[in-house]
């Protein structure tokens, strides 16, 4: 057998290990009655496990709750990246110090993002309210109030992944050929429409890439929403993530929270093919 056979032999051993038998397992353990507080009882049960799933009422909100914070928090990113990608392209200057500074909440992580923005949302301590307060708009309760908790994890999602699409945008605007915009502008393009007709179209699949990326992100989401609120108020901010952890280590029902997981993985799936398959479809045209 050749040398690099051997050579890359560890790494696949290491990924079969870590990543291909617990896949296989957990899909198996699905389909089984397997809870840990009733280890005498663990047998085969088909699709009882999806079923009991989608028949929650708790689980069937936790999936409106992932697409409301999966396609919100993308979306504004989205925008929001393009909108300073815009902005910092067009200064002659501070370019690599504005850069530097939206880099920071990309190296933070979600962890420390979390603990942070939970103290500064504190009603009582934290320093949003104080200027509220002096302002004399009041004390939110943003992470204990139903309507409020969801929106306010979003905000700090948004702060935190924006910096990546911004840089993502700019790098690609950055690398866009200049003699097509002042062919344009020679032509007498207004800016709007160069950005409609040019920038746009040619920045299509980076832009989709970036979608793809933090859509399979932000539709998993755990660490963030776990810390802040843990799903809380009620059901208020529950995904499908913080489900999963529920039903396996709450109720220690580790064939449904299995059952759960693979939802997760078809959602993210479904849509990593749609956007994959848009992809492809800009780059044939």
């Amino acid at each position: 057998m050749p040398f690099y056979y051997w050579a890359v032999l560890p790494a696949l051993v290491a990924t079969l290990a870590v990543v291909v038998f617990p896949l296989f397992y957990s899909f198996g353990l699905s389909f089984y009655h397997y809870v840990l507080t009733d280890p005498r009882n663990i047998h085969f049960d088909g699709l009882t496990n999806y079923a009991h799933a989608f028949s929650d009422p708790t689980f069937r909100n936790s999936i409106g709750t992932t697409l409301i914070y999966g396609l919100g928090t993308v979306t504004a990113e989205l925008l929001l990246g393009m909108v300073f990608a815009i902005t910092v392209n067009s200064l002659t200057f501070g370019q690599g110090l504005i850069r530097t500074a939206m880099l920071v909440p990309v190296f933070m992580t979600p962890a420390v993002v979390a603990f942070m923005w939970r103290f500064m949302l504190h009603p009582d301590m934290g320093i949003i309210n104080y200027f509220l307060g002096l302002a004399g708009f009041g004390h939110p309760v943003w992470l204990g109030d139903p309507k409020l908790a969801l929106p306010s994890i979003m905000g700090v999602e948004i702060w935190r992944n924006t910096p990546f699409m911004f840089l993502v945008f700019l790098a690609g605007m950055q690398s866009l050929p200049l003699e097509l915009f002042e062919a344009a502008a020679v032509d007498g393009a207004s800016f709007w429409q160069q950005f409609r007709r040019l920038t746009l179209p040619l920045l299509m699949p980076l832009i989709l890439v970036a979608v793809i990326i933090r859509g399979m992100d932000a539709l998993r989401e755990f660490d963030t929403i776990f810390i802040m609120t843990g799903g809380g108020p009620g059901n208020a901010t529950e995904t499908i993530a913080i489900s999963t952890y529920r039903y396996s280590f709450r109720n220690y029902d580790m064939g449904l929270g299995s059952a759960v997981s693979y939802v997760i993985f078809a959602i993210v799936f479904l849509f990593g093919l749609y956007f994959v398959r848009r992809m492809n479809r800009t780059r044939v045209d």
